[in-house]
């Protein structure tokens, strides 16, 4: 009798243990899981850096989209030269990762964007991560003229998606998915 109490209770626990649920919009959130608010354009979030893409990250709780560039989407492909077709946003993604991922920046805000981002120009160590992107080809100078002399220079030195012998503009590509559905 006490073996089947002891079974009993493994198998609740198993059984509960494995219902996780997920948060939906209807759902109320956990306690102390509080949204946090965005910030005032011109404050600055500081703080660690989680890598979400190749133009976004996750510094202090707040989902951070890098102003003035566009890098290209995750499942987005390229031709490299040498005739292979590859994840494109997804190096991105792992170069970013290795420069800024878990260390320390500093997000100057500019606003927030319509998915509710906010927008900014990110330094790490005193350097603009936006100009880096763009100077190595890994993101193009986009919504703004920020970083066009940067875009100019990586597209004469032939560096990151200017040297491949197809790769899209990440707005082009975006368009291009939408209309395939």
């Amino acid at each position: 009798m006490r073996l089947f109490a002891i079974l009993a209770r493994a198998a609740l626990f198993l059984l509960l243990r494995g219902r996780r649920r997920r948060w939906t919009p209807g759902r109320r959130r956990a306690p102390g899981r509080r949204p946090v608010p965005a910030p005032e354009a011109g404050s600055v979030i500081a703080g660690k850096a989680w890598v979400t893409d190749g133009d976004g990250l996750r510094v202090s709780g707040h989902r951070v989209r890098f102003a003035g560039l566009d890098a290209p989407e995750l499942d987005q492909w390229a031709k490299h030269g040498d005739g292979y077709w590859f994840k494109h946003g997804k190096r991105v993604k792992r170069a970013l990762i290795r420069t800024v991922g878990g260390r320390h920046v500093e997000v100057t805000v500019e606003g927030v964007d319509q998915y509710g981002r906010v927008l900014g120009r990110v330094t790490c160590g005193g350097k603009d991560v936006g100009a880096w992107l763009v100077r190595n080809g890994h993101a193009i100078a986009a919504y703004s003229d920020r970083y066009k002399d940067i875009e100019s220079e990586a597209r004469r030195e032939n560096r990151g998606l200017w040297s491949y012998d197809v790769a899209f503009d990440p707005r082009d590509w975006r368009r291009r998915q939408a209309r395939q559905g």
